[in-house]
């Protein structure tokens, strides 16, 4: 878990307030940083090699003039390193999944592979079944998901997440954004499946509410897409309550294509 946000800087910059009074305590010596809680936000190139060589996360201030090479994580400016964005970092160069968003009831994180079980759990359910894609067996599954997590959160910092009880830490559904091609063009959509224990309890409201603001004030969304089955009642109900209205449009011409304007 990141616990330090330690900034090595040869030219000074303003450190962002939102980082100065954030959740994270902020240093200006590598003496501070532990590879296991801290992150190394600096302007000097050998420092980023150094610190990424001794496992520990950096971010490299890109001056524009050198060669990068192994370093994953470049920012324009110190004002980009955000609280979340060094959260993300961190999470990344450590191949630890990010908890997104914690809403009222629920926590919203990325998949592991350790989670399959728990998620097969949640797809033996037939109205699940009739709406979803059938997940497959359980070893081409596991390459899937590791391939979405490097390909889909690695590129995108989105993509489809759990959706865990705060107080069981039990399965409650998956829930997040991905990009569909429509028309030629990839528009930006939300998704949800609630566990049908927790069905008609405003889970998804709850969820798809927070996942609505992320995308946003953290993606800087103007809209997104909610395409559902026009015999999903329950869905279409829930994506009128989030503001979602029928587009006319169709997704191979047999799904709904309903629109929620982010203002």
């Amino acid at each position: 878990m990141l616990k330090n946000i330690i900034f090595i800087l040869n030219k000074e910059q303003k450190i962002p307030d939102s980082v100065q009074n954030g959740p994270y305590a902020v240093a200006y010596d590598s003496a501070f940083a532990g590879p296991d809680d801290s992150i190394i936000i600096t302007d000097d190139i050998e420092t980023a090699h150094s610190s990424i060589e001794q496992g520990c996360p950096a971010v490299y201030i890109y001056d524009g003039e050198n060669y990068i090479s192994g370093i994953s994580y470049i920012a324009e400016n110190v004002e980009a390193c955000t609280p979340q964005y060094c959260n993300e970092a961190f999470c990344r160069q450590k191949g630890i999944p990010m908890t997104v968003l914690q809403t009222e009831r629920t926590y919203i994180k990325e998949i592991t592979v350790d989670d399959l079980g728990e998620v097969y759990e949640l797809y033996d359910d037939d109205e699940i079944r009739k709406y979803m894609e059938p997940l497959y067996e359980y070893e081409e599954e596991k390459k899937f998901t590791e391939s979405y997590i490097k390909n889909m959160y690695g590129m995108y910092g989105f993509g489809m997440w759990l959706v865990k009880d705060r107080d069981t830490d039990k399965l409650i559904g998956r829930a997040g954004l991905e990009l569909r091609l429509i028309d030629g063009v990839e528009e930006m959509e939300l998704g949800y499946i609630i566990g049908k224990k927790y069905r008609y309890r405003g889970y998804g409201y709850e969820v798809c509410t927070a996942i609505k603001k992320y995308a946003k004030d953290i993606l800087g969304a103007a809209k997104l897409n909610i395409i559902v089955s026009p015999d999903n009642i329950p869905s279409i109900k829930l994506a009128e309550k989030l503001g979602a209205y029928d587009t006319g449009r169709s997704a191979n011409s047999e799904y709904i294509i309903m629109e929620c304007e982010l203002d």
